[in-house]
């Protein structure tokens, strides 16, 4: 019997699976089980072409009536095929730093991948349905259909999950609840950690021999869900897997626990259709209880040796430490430790924070900088005309398929603070390139734009409705345009030193900073000029204050440049004395602020 040998639960566990039965289509069984996989091992031009054909094959068989054993062997097979496919835009897909809007071939590509993986999961779960019994007496051809399908339907939704990740993508309501089912399944049986021949072929699941455990791949699952991994690099997120899996222990999961535990601790239960929570649910039966005290204790453990050289710190973690950049460790950290301290942000914000204005955003080194320089032109036809394209700016996407589409794409500004701002739009194939990490440019109305701020796109959401949300850090809240040249000493002269086209940022927080593009090849502690027609300021790159695969920003020697405080030009010298704007791009530096007015030069 399933549960021989051990005490029989007095809760009865519903599976409450959302997948069709085959009576419901009046189909009968296939006709060739096996024709459908030799169907699969002719060569197609192209993955996409595969993946169609395997999505037209699965979602078949899903509505044939067919014995869970005969079911089980084909939905394997189908998998078996389909798996290096899809591990390889997987692969391909942590190895770029792209946005949104996705090219055409990969979100076709990666759209028919979802739905493959959806169609194999739930083909493993009407095995389990046609096996379980709720009163929980199975045999042992059963018991091991019921193993092998659920074992195959978590390295499925761990596999989503990842792919879904990367493209800011949370992991869909339904798998998270199946997923949990079936753990509390696997865990009233005592087979959580019984070892079954891996499909998968992530090092990370399986063991030397092979196999793989429901156990190892929940924790991961559950894993992914305590950190928010939107606001992670898509070459980040697999530090996620890599550190929790180098300590055993990292997180300590249990079904129905007697006794509670205190510290850092997470909740979930059987029929739950998101990540785990901070406290229980009222009134849920089947509670597991995550305890992560380990894994917040590790990182606070390295987060306070982050200083010092970490391939020397004697720790489990060391290694996965040591994989990243130095200047990333410390940050990834403080990143871990808040997401375990207070948990993750929703993905949706409070609609009641919700409201429409006249935002307008544009991104990108490139974008940022053809902006600021008309915000700082002299030339009032160019200001006219950054003007009357403002209300694009207002929006996501200039151009739709239909005027109903790109009407849609209004910037709506859900959360805002002096440091950060939620905004969400409707996505379409026409949205501007958005991508974590890129250098943005924000302000509200025809004024906040042409006295914009300067911050950086933290958080990517896309959401299954095709809304999108963006969370953007406030860097600097003046910007202009300069060249940086390398200097060997301060008053080096030398007009051979190669020149890099910079922003000159300042943010009351941290002072005067230089922002660049990550292709310029200034080091920390370099000294340098800043150049304009008419400004000289020498001084040194003091601390790199953020890297992203985008920008980098450099915070300056706190004894130089002494500019005072810089302001954007205001709205009366743009309008009534617009013959002597800006003839520097440091017109509002060489200005202490714009309250000081000058005296009036005495006629005659």
């Amino acid at each position: 019997m399933f549960f021989r040998n051990r005490s029989a639960h007095t809760d009865r566990l519903e599976l409450k699976f959302s997948v069709a039965s085959p009576a419901q289509w009046s189909s009968g069984g296939l006709a060739s089980p096996g024709k459908l996989l030799r169907n699969l091992d002719d060569d197609f031009e192209s993955p996409q072409q595969l993946l169609k054909e395997a999505l037209f094959q699965a979602r078949g068989l899903n509505r044939s009536n067919l014995a869970a054993a005969k079911r089980l062997k084909i939905t394997t097979g189908l998998q078996q095929r389909l798996w290096p496919t899809l591990a390889a835009a997987r692969d391909a897909l942590r190895k770029n730093e792209d946005g949104v809007p996705e090219p055409q071939p990969q979100r076709e590509l990666l759209d028919m991948a979802d739905q493959a993986i959806h169609a194999l999961s739930a083909s493993y779960q009407l095995v389990v349905e046609a096996d379980y019994r709720i009163d929980e007496r199975h045999g042992r051809a059963e018991q091991a259909r019921i193993l092998e399908a659920s074992v195959r339907v978590l390295e499925l939704a761990h596999l989503q999950q990842r792919l879904r990740a990367l493209r800011y993508q949370p992991l869909p309501r339904g798998a998270w609840q199946t997923v949990n089912t079936l753990f509390c399944l696997l865990s009233r049986a005592g087979a959580e950690d019984t070892p079954v021949p891996a499909l998968c072929d992530d090092r990370l699941l399986l063991d030397s021999d092979g196999t793989t455990r429901a156990l190892r791949i929940y924790t991961l699952i559950q894993a992914f869900g305590l950190f928010d991994c939107f606001a992670w690099s898509k070459r980040r997120q697999r530090f996620l897997d890599s550190y929790c899996t180098a300590m055993p222990d990292a997180l300590v999961i249990t079904y129905l626990p007697k006794t509670a535990v205190g510290g850092v601790v997470r909740f979930t239960h059987a029929h739950q259709d998101a990540p785990p929570r901070r406290s229980a649910e009222q009134g849920s039966t089947h509670r597991i209880l995550i305890d992560c005290n380990v894994l917040a204790d590790a990182v606070r453990r390295d987060k306070e040796t982050g200083r010092q050289h970490l391939t020397q710190v004697a720790s489990t973690t060391a290694n996965c430490l040591a994989g990243l950049p130095p200047l990333a460790r410390r940050p990834i950290l403080r990143a871990m430790l808040r997401n375990l301290e207070h948990g993750v942000p929703p993905h949706r914000p409070s609609e009641t924070d919700r409201h429409r204005c006249d935002f307008r955003l544009e991104t990108g080194f490139d974008r940022v900088s053809q902006h600021l320089q008309t915000v700082f032109t002299s030339d009032q036809a160019k200001r006219d005309q950054l003007l009357r394209n403002a209300a694009f700016a207002g929006r996501s996407a200039t151009q739709g398929d239909d005027v109903a589409a790109t009407a849609g794409t209004e910037w709506l500004v859900l959360q805002q603070s002096d440091q950060h701002i939620v905004v969400s739009t409707k996505e379409t194939r026409y949205t501007k390139p958005i991508a974590l990490g890129a250098l943005a440019i924000y302000g509200i109305g025809d004024e906040g734009f042409l006295r914009p701020m300067i911050g950086e796109v933290a958080r990517v959401v896309r959401l299954d409705d095709g809304q999108i949300l963006i969370g953007i850090t406030r860097r600097a809240r003046f910007g202009t345009l300069v060249n940086v040249f390398a200097t060997v000493g301060d008053d080096s002269t030398d007009s051979s030193a190669a020149q890099v086209p910079c922003l000159l940022a300042y943010d009351d927080d941290l002072g005067w900073c230089v922002i660049s593009s990550p292709r310029s090849s200034l080091p920390v502690g370099c000294p340098i000029q800043i150049r304009t027609r008419q400004l000289r300021v020498t001084t040194r790159l003091r601390r790199l204050r953020a890297i992203t695969p985008h920008f980098m920003l450099f915070e300056l020697d706190a004894m130089r440049p002494r500019l005072g405080t810089p302001s954007y030009p205001s709205a009366r010298r743009r309008y009534r004395h617009s013959r002597i704007i800006v003839t520097s791009h440091l017109r509002g530096v060489n200005e202490p602020s714009e309250e000081v007015r000058r005296p009036r030069r005495k006629l005659g």
